[in-house]
C-alpha cells in the first residue's frame, strides 16, 4: 500500500499538475485567445469539462483494477496497448521538455542572467534524477506537503494588491465577440488536461470508492485556481499588454502579477520569493512526469525495478531540450504542439478507447448472462 493513494494525497498530485502549468504561465495562452472573455470561456469549457468527468467516473465503476492502458488491451490486445502507450510516452516526452524549457527561461531571466544555461539544466536534471529515483512515494508525499503553500501562493495572486485592481479590465465579459470565446476560444479546453491524469488514478487508489470524490474536488480545485490566476492577469494588465508580453516574450505575465504583490515595506522582488516556492512545483511535476514515462514503459516491458530507466529518460529529455533552445520554438511547443495533443489526447483517444472497453465489457457481461441461461 505504500505505494498507493489516500484521497488527499491523489487530490494534492493531481492539483499540482494546474499549479504547475500556472506557473508556466499557460494563463497567458488562454487571455492571449479569447481576451476579457477568458472568464466567461473557462465556464464554458468547464461544464463540457465536467461532463467528460462524469462519464468517465462512471465507466471506470467497471474497471476497478485498470488504468487506460490497461483498457486499451482490452479494446485492442496487445497491438493497440503498445500503439496508446507509445502515444502516451511522446506527449509525457513533450510537455516535460515544454516544462523544462519553460521554467529554464524564468530561471534565467530572474536569477542567472550571466549563467550558461547549460550549467543550470544539469543541476536541475540531476535533482531531478535524484527524485525521480526515489520513486513516486516520495513525489506523493512532496505533493501533499506543498499543496497547501502553493494553493495560498495562487490565491496571493489575486489578494495581494487589491488596492489596484482595475475592473474595467473584464469588460467586455464576452471578450471580442461571441465566436471567439464559445467556438475558436474551444481551444482553451487543452488547459483541463489534468483530466488526463484521471484515466490513470483508479488502480493508484487504495480506496476505489474514493475515485469520485478524487475527480471532482480535483476538479474543483483546479477550476477555481485557473479562474483566479487568469482573473488576476485581467484585473493588473489590460489585454493589450498581455498581447505584447505574449510576443515579445521577455518576463512572463504571472511573475509581473506577483510584482505588484505587496509583502511588506522592506521586501522587494516578490517575484523571486514565488519563483523560489514554485521551483518545487515544477521539481515535483516534472519527476511526475518522468515516472509516469517508467511506470507505461514498465507495462510495456515488465522491468524489474523501473526506477532503473530513470536515466535513460531524463537523458532523453535532456537531448530534447538541448534541441529546442530557442524561445520561439518553446513556444510553438506550448502553444501549437502540445495544445493540440493534449486535446486530441485527453478527450479524443483516452476518451474513445475508455467509451469502447465500456461497450466490449457490456457486451461480455451480456454474453455470460445468456451463457448462465
Amino acid at each position: 500500500m505504500k505505494n498507493k493513494l489516500n484521497l488527499f494525497e491523489a487530490i494534492s498530485l493531481i492539483t499540482i499538475i494546474t499549479i504547475a502549468q500556472i506557473v508556466l504561465d499557460f494563463p497567458e495562452y488562454l487571455v492571449d485567445l479569447t481576451g476579457t472573455g477568458t472568464i466567461i470561456n473557462l465556464l464554458f469549457l468547464a461544464i463540457i469539462s465536467l461532463i467528460f468527468c462524469i462519464i468517465i467516473s462512471n465507466i471506470f465503476k467497471n474497471f476497478s483494477n485498470h488504468d487506460i492502458i490497461d483498457i486499451s488491451e482490452i479494446v485492442g490486445g496487445n497491438f493497440l496497448k503498445f500503439i496508446v502507450a507509445i502515444i502516451f510516452i511522446i506527449f509525457l516526452f513533450i510537455t516535460a521538455i515544454s516544462a523544462i524549457l519553460n521554467f529554464l527561461f524564468l530561471i534565467r531571466n530572474i536569477f542567472f542572467q550571466n549563467t550558461h544555461s547549460l550549467y543550470i539544466l544539469l543541476i536541475f536534471l540531476i535533482t531531478i534524477l535524484i527524485a525521480s529515483r526515489k520513486g513516486f512515494y516520495s513525489i506523493k508525499k512532496v505533493s501533499t506537503i506543498l499543496f497547501g503553500i502553493l494553493v495560498l501562493s495562487i490565491f496571493s495572486l489575486f489578494f495581494g494588491d487589491n488596492g489596484n485592481l482595475n475592473s474595467n479590465n473584464l469588460i467586455p465579459i464576452f471578450g471580442y465577440n461571441y465566436k471567439t470565446t464559445f467556438q475558436t476560444g474551444l481551444a482553451n479546453i487543452f488547459i483541463f488536461n489534468f483530466i488526463l491524469m484521471y484515466f490513470f488514478l483508479m488502480p493508484q487508489l487504495s480506496k476505489k470508492n474514493d475515485f469520485k470524490k478524487a475527480v471532482f474536488s480535483s476538479f474543483g480545485i483546479n477550476l477555481g485556481l485557473l479562474l483566479i490566476s487568469t482573473i488576476s492577469i485581467l484585473l493588473y494588465y489590460p489585454v493589450s499588454i498581455t498581447h505584447s508580453i505574449t510576443k515579445i516574450n521577455t518576463m512572463s505575465t504571472i511573475l509581473l502579477v506577483t510584482r505588484r504583490i505587496q509583502i511588506s515595506s522592506f521586501l522587494s522582488q516578490t517575484d523571486s520569493i514565488f519563483i523560489f516556492i514554485w521551483s518545487f512545483a515544477i521539481l515535483n511535476y516534472i519527476s511526475f512526469l518522468i515516472d509516469s514515462i517508467t511506470y507505461i514503459l514498465n507495462k510495456l516491458f515488465k522491468y524489474e525495478d523501473k526506477t532503473n530507466l530513470s536515466f535513460p529518460v531524463i537523458s532523453i529529455i535532456l537531448g530534447g531540450v538541448l534541441l529546442v533552445d530557442k524561445i520561439i520554438q518553446i513556444e510553438f511547443l506550448e502553444n501549437t504542439i502540445f495544445k493540440y495533443f493534449s486535446i486530441i489526447l485527453t478527450f479524443g483517444i483516452s476518451f474513445i478507447i475508455l467509451i469502447l472497453g465500456y461497450l466490449k465489457n457490456k457486451k461480455k457481461g451480456l454474453k455470460n448472462a445468456k451463457i448462465t441461461k
